[in-house]
């Protein structure tokens, strides 16, 4: 057995430990997906429906395609708990070329330039709270170094053992779910008329429906990416205890958690502000609590902190196990492979995270570039995983599988289509820089892997 299934490795090399149950797998799906996204995604979503009924139906197509998602996730994590979770998968059903390319691009663009995105929105409202305190904003090179602390710490914690990072992220998770039920509870008393706005929604609760093809497609290019993230905890599974059973559990019920989370803040939205109260602001979720009581922006300001902090440490726990499956594979160096003897962590792996994020942090123009890039490539691989499951269904029938997704074919065919129409809708709407970015990317891949494959000419199949 390898480090990665979670037993001994080579003498004096460590191993990983198995030390995560279904909490922290639900956790740190519940922590990979809420992140800045949905304080402020519910403006262009309902800018774009018009109506209640409009926002609520697109917040609820992006819930079950989320959940599709998950299905298929799940079984393929239940069949193949190893280290690297969705690199093992691609390799499985498209080939090691396939999975390198996701390591690659997850190194370079998917991982690296989403944490450095949500390191710099944590530390854009740590200043907007300390501004409410009577401080001076941040300048630039004060938030760019703020933004490495961060990520150096978080990385910090994370070689120090993934139940240190687990906790550290649960205690994140359930401040940020208890700060969302604030906001909530706050709507609900104002609804009962226990509670009086300061100000009153700006339309009301049921307008005439007002879509438009282009609204909807921009509505759900944000929900998609809102709904994003529930597919990094499968990295893990050479930590999970039972992944057998843990880690689909711990995927469908994070996953469906926040679907409901996000419902039920959507509907608090609208009831304070109403629809087009909530499409006039940047700042939904803070215009909302700010027009009930006077503590409300402040508090918002937290929430977003707890967020992008929680969501920055599960990236960096998570997406290390990928580089350290594809140098088990023999296409990345040796060292990336070790797992520390004291810490059972890949630390090197770890590190190469943290530098990766940090050089976006510092070398690029604008971030929000390099969120449609990576957005763009998500969406190739999640079509990857997607069509795997099929053809293992077909390759593989009577491979162990402690979970099988839940409707199958139909469901997991939702996903599939999803994801092709994501990614088509995507690459026709994107400006030139971030597509000619992806397929240089892509194409640095390709010769990186004809190096690799010279230097290890087999590497390990499929599991």
């Amino acid at each position: 057995m390898s480090a990665s299934d979670g037993h001994a490795g080579p003498p004096g090399a460590g191993q990983l430990r198995r030390v995560l149950g279904s909490f922290d797998v639900t956790m740190l799906v519940m922590g990979s997906i809420i992140g800045a996204g949905v304080f402020n995604t519910p403006q262009s979503i309902a800018a774009g429906m018009g109506s209640l009924g409009g926002v609520l139906a697109i917040w609820v197509f992006g819930g079950l395609v989320a959940l599709t998602g998950a299905l298929v996730f799940a079984e393929l994590g239940g069949m193949m708990p190893h280290a690297g979770g969705q690199y093992v998968f691609v390799r499985a059903g498209a080939g090691p070329l396939a999975a390198f390319l996701f390591g690659w691009i997850s190194l370079t663009a998917i991982i690296s330039s989403a944490i450095a995105f949500v390191a710099r929105v944590f530390v854009e409202h740590l200043g907007a709270l300390l501004e409410f305190a009577g401080r001076e904003p941040f300048d630039e090179p004060t938030r760019r170094a703020l933004a490495l602390v961060l990520i150096a710490v978080l990385c910090a914690v994370n070689a120090r053992g993934a139940r240190l990072g687990a906790s550290v992220q649960n205690f994140a998770m359930a401040a940020k779910v208890l700060g969302i039920l604030v906001v909530i509870a706050l709507a609900a008393g104002a609804a009962l008329g226990v509670l009086t706005p300061r100000t009153t929604p700006s339309a009301p609760l049921a307008d005439a429906p007002a879509w438009s093809w282009d609204g909807i497609g921009a509505a759900l290019f944000g929900i998609l990416f809102t709904y994003g993230g529930w597919q990094n905890v499968a990295s893990v599974a050479g930590e999970i205890r039972e992944p057998g059973r843990n880690l689909p559990l711990g995927t469908l019920l994070g996953t469906a958690a926040v679907v409901v989370l996000y419902l039920a803040l959507n509907l608090a939205l609208v009831a304070v502000l109403g629809v087009e109260g909530v499409a006039a602001t940047r700042t939904p979720v803070a215009s909302a609590a700010g027009a009930l009581v006077s503590w409300g922006e402040p508090l918002v300001a937290a929430l977003v902190m707890l967020s992008t902090f929680g969501i920055t440490q599960a990236l960096l726990m998570l997406a290390p196990r990928i580089y350290f499956a594809m140098a088990q594979d023999g296409v990345f160096l040796p060292l990336f492979a070790r797992v520390h003897p004291r810490f059972g962590t890949p630390v090197a792996a770890i590190a190469l995270q943290g530098l990766f994020a940090a050089a976006h942090l510092f070398l690029a123009e604008d971030l929000s570039e390099l969120v449609e890039v990576c957005s763009i490539c998500d969406w190739v691989f999640f079509l990857l995983c997607g069509v795997t499951l099929f053809v293992l269904r077909r390759r593989a029938p009577d491979a162990e599988r402690p979970y099988r997704a839940f409707g199958y074919p139909w469901l997991p065919g939702v996903f599939v289509l999803a994801s092709a129409a994501s990614l088509v809708r995507m690459a026709m709407s994107a400006q030139l820089s971030p597509l000619l970015q992806a397929a240089g990317l892509f194409a640095l891949g390709l010769v990186l892997y004809a190096l690799w494959r010279r230097r290890s000419p087999a590497p390990r199949d499929a599991q």
